[in-house]
């Protein structure tokens, strides 16, 4: 009895240490494995972060990539407005001096239109006075004519006739000259008024 009982704390003692050994075992291969399966998670981990970090990187390449294409653009767009803007005013600039050219153009054909209309005027005055001068001249060289000839023939009579007639006939003979002169003067007087005026 006492043997088997002893048989019985040996097995007991035997099966224990077995199954702590077992334990231990179980134990360091668990914390062997969850060490490993840290590692692995961590490794895992870091290749994701690397992963990400290089989306990122290439995320934001991309990003600097797309920016400067679009600041090119804009450069490019700018450009371009500016070029259009300074072709409008230099097209607009051109329109305004041909403009002012024609107006200037058609300026100087009308004050050069009214200069030969002034001076065709002035001509025509000029030709009108001086055909108005010359018949004056001419009438009053056939009044001179008429007169020479009225006092040849008042002379003649008067030598014919008595000495109180040719008073007489002296005496009317002057009152027309100093009429004649009169007359005259007052022609020549005309003229130059018409001038001043």
């Amino acid at each position: 009895m006492k043997k088997r009982k002893k048989r019985k704390k040996r097995i007991r003692k035997i099966t224990k240490r077995k199954v702590r050994k077992k334990i231990k075992k179980i134990t360091k291969f668990s914390k062997k494995r969850q060490k490993q399966t840290k590692i692995n998670k961590l490794k895992d981990e870091q290749k994701l972060k690397k992963k990400e970090e290089q989306k990122l990187k290439k995320r934001r390449a991309k990003a600097e990539r797309e920016k400067l294409v679009q600041l090119e653009e804009a450069r490019k767009l700018n450009e371009h407005r500016a070029k259009e803007e300074q072709e409008e005013k230099e097209r607009l600039d051109r329109i305004y001096k041909e403009r002012i050219e024609k107006e200037e153009k058609a300026k100087l054909v009308v004050l050069e239109t009214a200069k030969k209309l002034k001076e065709q005027e002035e001509q025509k005055l000029k030709e009108q006075e001086e055909q108005k001068l010359k018949e004056q001249e001419e009438q009053k060289l056939k009044e001179q004519e008429e007169q020479k000839l009225k006092e040849k023939e008042e002379k003649r009579l008067m030598e014919e006739s008595s000495p109180n007639q040719k008073i007489e006939e002296a005496r009317r003979l002057k009152e027309q000259e100093e009429q004649r002169l009169k007359e005259q003067e007052e022609q020549i007087n005309q003229p130059e008024e018409e001038k001043k005026e």
